[in-house]
């Protein structure tokens, strides 16, 4: 349990402390923008894949409290906004965006569309959900800080995210957030953008539903439990 706390404090401290701070235009000054991203991308494949490893090792500690297991009718209900969930984070990670890496450099032509009108950062609306329902049906220590630590991080970045395209894009991007909500479908049901469904792209659904019926099947083989 202990190496799976450090291995989430570090993943987590990487992001706030070095992507979401001043540090990271002092790095980039130091080092330059290529060698920076190089840095950064292997300090979170390595904190991420860390974190992974110390998960399935901790769910056997004997610090791993269970404190409760999920009724039938939760995991159903977790099931289906695990398909939403995997469907914004694939969908999202497709489609142009203005709070993607691309839209860091160039401002998307129709910067609310698509996924975009469900939720302006939908690859971390959809980890923050995948997140937020393993957290919920899975009552054990381990479980709570793994999937913990990512739903923060993912809220988080969402944030800091606004904050750096806005503080470069001004006035553009203000106009995103006023039309547009981190939380899925808010700003839909607020009236604030319309629903759209065909800009989707019939492409990216399917890689979606594909990406969700493959790891329906393999998720015992995978993650040692089954998906329900």
């Amino acid at each position: 349990m202990w190496t799976l706390a450090l291995a989430c404090a570090f993943f987590i401290s990487i992001h706030v402390l070095i992507s979401g701070s001043r540090l990271k235009d002092q790095l980039i000054d130091a080092i330059g923008g290529v060698a920076y991203k190089i840095l950064f991308s292997l300090l979170s494949l390595g904190g991420f894949f860390w974190m992974v490893s110390a998960f399935f090792a901790a769910r056997n500690d004997a610090y791993n409290h269970h404190f409760w297991e999920a009724p039938f009718i939760l995991k159903t209900i977790a099931f289906v906004f695990n398909f939403i969930g995997l469907m914004l984070l694939i969908v999202g990670a497709l489609s142009p965006s203005p709070t993607n890496l691309k839209g860091a450099k160039k401002w998307p032509d129709e910067p609310v569309s698509g996924i975009i009108r469900i939720s302006r950062h939908p690859v971390l609306a959809g980890i923050a959900l995948l997140s937020a329902t393993h957290l919920v049906c899975n009552g054990n220590l381990a479980a709570w800080v793994f999937f913990g630590t990512l739903l923060a991080l993912s809220l988080l970045g969402a944030n800091s995210i606004d904050r750096k395209r806005e503080a470069v894009f001004g006035d553009a991007y203000a106009s995103v957030m006023r039309r547009t909500s981190i939380v899925p479908f808010l700003a839909i049901f607020q009236g604030r953008v319309a629903f759209e469904p065909a800009e989707l792209g019939v492409l990216r659904v399917m890689v979606a539903t594909s990406a969700f019926t493959v790891l329906v099947v393999l998720h015992e083989l995978l993650f040692f439990r089954p998906a329900l």
